[in-house]
């Protein structure tokens, strides 16, 4: 993984400093490197024929160490989430085949699953203290290297969720964009109170510790104790889904002027989720990015506050070292305003798929990358999002874009979420319909 020279690193420099707060569970940075690279060193003990080692561990202080080691070369992390449902939990694993998979003892039904699939699994309960081991040497090398290191999933068109895999040098390339576009230092502090198994709440661990900041996170997520921990650790950074805005807006009984940034991810930002979050940290710095699992970062918007409605139109410009363009069907290139399929260049893309690619959502030219996302570029090179392949119909003659009908609606007063589908209609082929 493209931080354990950057661990290795604050350890040696701060090393009681706090690294992570999980849940209420601390490690500081000492003990942190101490742990995961003893961890990393009984995993290069083992017999791992693949190299793959599979993480199916809930938000807690043994994570960030599975993590660290996993994903340490010649390793690959595959990441799962534990509370997926058994069905396609069973057929990942039995799809994966990891040579090893890190759990908590707790979790009984996942060890007996092991068990009955023949996967060898190791219990990471007592790792995070760990005693130190001599040669650490290892543990940080090749940081930028064209090596696959984890093996993510996203959701698909069915149930089984597709398996992709990135590179070491895919994540160091927006480690190192990221944390100047994203402030990074000038937040000591960074909370994300979601799953870390999930993307976001995975990179948002990752950039932090590349950062030098304290990792925040909860084992669950509950409004009342997120904004509880905002207070009494005077967190500098909030890291959310736009949905989670509307519960800590709910729970909040006050307003949280000590935060100076909130970065939201994951589905676009819509005024009413900005409106909730300006009153509820008057002093953030508000950003929101685009992206997806395949492609990394694509667009990173800074609201304006004195224009707030031209800064959520878009969803801001192209993240840095990427390139974006509009094209037709045929791959030719558009022109500013008129919506085609956006295509990247970065070196953020994932190497493929290992499973699940049907060749409908992911693809790669020679011009860039797409997942099938449909926007425009306007003349100052903001991009604006007006759907996805699929999520257009043909209404009388007209082509029509749900999201930007959501979109719409969203922007009413009173209206937290909004969804809009299509229905068959005898006259027009197809129409609108939808509900809050």
């Amino acid at each position: 993984m493209p931080v354990h020279d950057r661990v290795q690193r604050h350890a040696a420099e701060k090393p009681d400093d706090a690294a992570l707060n999980i849940d209420g569970e601390t490690l500081n940075w000492r003990q942190l490197w101490q742990s995961s690279n003893a961890l990393y060193q009984h995993l290069c003990q083992q017999s791992l024929a693949k190299g793959v080692v599979a993480i199916a561990s809930a938000n807690d202080i043994t994570f960030p160490v599975a993590w660290l080691a996993a994903s340490a070369r010649p390793f690959t992390a595959a990441v799962i989430d534990p509370l997926m449902a058994q069905q396609p939990l069973g057929e990942i694993l039995s799809r994966l085949k990891p040579d090893l998979l890190l759990l908590k003892r707790q979790d009984r039904q996942l060890i007996a699953l092991a068990d009955r699939l023949a996967i060898r699994w190791l219990a990471l309960d007592g790792w995070q203290h760990a005693p130190p081991v001599a040669d650490d040497r290892a543990f940080s090398a090749d940081m930028q290297a064209a090596t696959p290191f984890l093996i993510g999933f996203t959701s698909g068109t069915t149930s089984l969720p597709k398996a992709f895999i990135r590179s070491r040098r895919s994540w160091r390339c927006s480690l190192e964009n990221g944390a100047q576009i994203f402030r990074l230092a000038d937040a000591p502090s960074t909370l994300y109170p979601g799953p870390l198994s999930h993307g976001i709440g995975l990179y948002c661990l990752n950039e932090t510790l590349y950062a030098g900041g304290c990792f925040y996170s909860t084992a669950r997520w509950q409004p009342p104790a997120v904004l509880a921990l905002l207070a009494q650790q005077q967190i500098e950074r909030l890291v959310v889904v736009p949905t989670m805005i509307a519960g800590l807006a709910a729970a909040a009984q006050s307003d949280y002027p000590g935060l100076r940034s909130l970065l939201s991810a994951g589905a676009k930002l819509e005024l009413n989720h900005y409106r909730l979050a300006r009153a509820l940290f008057p002093q953030a710095v508000m950003q929101e990015y685009y992206g997806a699992s395949e492609l990394g970062f694509v667009a990173v918007s800074t609201l304006d506050n004195d224009d707030i409605s031209a800064s959520l139109a878009s969803v801001g410009r192209a993240f840095p070292a990427t390139a974006i363009t509009i094209r037709n069907d045929d791959g030719q290139t558009l022109p500013a305003g008129q919506p085609g399929t956006i295509w990247l260049t970065s070196e953020q893309i994932i190497d493929g798929y290992v499973w699940g690619d049907d060749g409908s959502a992911f693809e790669k030219r020679p011009w860039g990358a797409t997942v099938g996302d449909i926007g425009y570029l306007d003349a100052q090179q903001r991009l604006h999002m007006t759907g996805r392949r699929g999520n257009m119909i043909l209404s009388g003659g007209n082509n029509i874009y749900l999201c930007e009908i959501e979109s719409l609606i969203k922007s009413l007063p009173g209206v937290i979420e909004a969804v809009v589908i299509a229905l068959d209609d005898a006259y027009l082929g197809k129409k609108n319909g939808g509900g809050d």
